[in-house]
């Protein structure tokens, strides 16, 4: 990797491979993307010294100035957070909605992608610090990320989840799988009609709710063999500890610690620290016991591959009240539907589509985006039209895909 100074960085620049913070694990800026203003000030309040890239510098064009320092709302709304928080997490602004019917671009040039990528990496600045014990201002700037990713959630819901399904940010790590937890966290709270206040709530105690994972040891974390009964019982104890840290450290209330605590509770009763069930289980920690599931089943993990969304989805359909709040899946699945938005998917006429709206009247009838067309036509960049299935009722899904199996054939 290439190594580049802080300092030698400028508005404008552009590089062939994605660039990262000094971790080399949380990307900094997106390929063949200009820097902006607001890429060299999180330089400079976070105070990394250096970033890391495999690409080169591209050779300078002409340099638009409304696309680097942003537009005048923009650039007041930055000096306005400038006043009144950190403003190292800040996320383009974008007014739109909804943007799952009208973005047309590669994905890498999607704003709500670019933002939802900015929102990991600052997430994965903020365990740095943790780990680091580092906490000077880490309670400003959890709060400021919570907010942010609320945001963008409530405009643009559908079109970000399907983030979580189509395997772009090539390197996972608790980052994602925080910001993903909140993600589906604020879809559920939502569909269970509770107030926005408590769901903002839900959204931090997603974003923080393995905390403690951040001082387990390593080897524990990632073993690929099975745990032995010490390791498991230390593993375990992160619930515990995570909610004592997010109190002591983070001055979270109780619907916050509760659903650390409790999230790996059992609605039957059988699960830990406390052998907590039903009732006795808080709500918020009753939906972070789904989402935690969900982001965990669809992810690759040291010890094995990652499921499709609708084998998730099944899993959480056929668990019957064992490990989790029947409400609570029921809310999932009307949201998420059968097969999760983001989800690759075969139709009946041979064609191929990515899933993205899910059907509360009818789950198994989602909107379709076609990437491949029955008569082999392929439409790149979010081109090809969006079929509404439950108005179509000779086409249907066939079964779920794995993007593994079309590699090479959607380009």
């Amino acid at each position: 990797m290439n190594k580049i100074n802080s300092d030698l960085l400028e508005l404008g620049m552009k590089f062939s491979a994605p660039v990262f913070f000094d971790d080399g694990k949380h990307m900094f800026l997106a390929e063949k993307k200009p820097i902006r203003k607001f890429h060299l000030e999180t330089l400079q309040r976070w105070h990394i010294p250096y970033v890391v890239t495999y690409g080169k510098l591209l050779p300078k064009a002409s340099i638009d100035l409304d696309e680097l320092l942003g537009s005048p709302e923009e650039l007041e709304e930055l000096e306005t957070e400038e006043t009144t928080s950190s403003g190292a997490f800040a996320v383009p602004h974008n007014n739109n909605d909804d943007l799952s019917e009208t973005y047309v671009g590669p994905i890498d040039e999607n704003p709500l992608f670019i933002s939802y990528c900015e929102l990991i990496s600052a997430m994965g600045m903020i365990i740095e610090s943790i780990r680091a014990d580092s906490s000077a201002d880490i309670v400003q700037y959890v709060e400021s990320l919570s907010e942010q990713l609320y945001s963008l959630i409530e405009k643009n819901a559908s079109f970000v989840t399907g983030f979580l399904l189509m395997g772009e940010v090539k390197k996972h790590d608790f980052a994602q799988a925080a910001v993903d937890s909140a993600i589906l966290t604020y879809l559920i709270s939502k569909k269970m009609g509770i107030s926005p206040k408590k769901i903002k709530l839900y959204v931090t105690g997603a974003l923080v709710h393995d905390i403690g994972m951040f001082i387990m040891p390593e080897e524990i974390i990632k073993k690929k063999a099975s745990l032995i009964p010490e390791e498991f019982s230390k593993l375990k104890m992160h619930t515990i500890e995570g909610a004592r840290m997010a109190g002591s450290l983070l001055h979270c209330p109780s619907e916050v610690t509760d659903m650390i605590s409790q999230h790996h509770e059992h609605w039957n009763g059988e699960g830990y620290p406390r052998g907590l069930k039903q009732d006795e289980i808080s709500t918020g920690a009753a939906i972070l016991a789904v989402t935690d599931a969900f982001e965990a089943m669809i992810t690759e993990k040291a010890y094995r591959t990652s499921m499709l969304g609708y084998e998730a989805m099944k899993i959480l359909i056929s668990d019957n009240g064992r490990h989790f709040s029947p409400e609570v899946v029921r809310a999932f699945i009307q949201c998420m539907g059968v097969y999760p938005i983001g989800s690759l998917v075969l139709l009946s006429d041979s064609s191929i589509g990515r899933v993205v709206q899910g059907n509360d009247s009818s789950p198994l009838r989602p909107d379709i985006r076609i990437l491949i067309s029955a008569e082999g036509e392929k439409f790149q960049n979010n081109t090809g039209p969006v079929l509404k299935l439950e108005n179509m009722r000779k086409l249907f899904i066939v079964r779920a895909l794995d993007a593994k199996d079309l590699h090479g054939k959607l380009e």
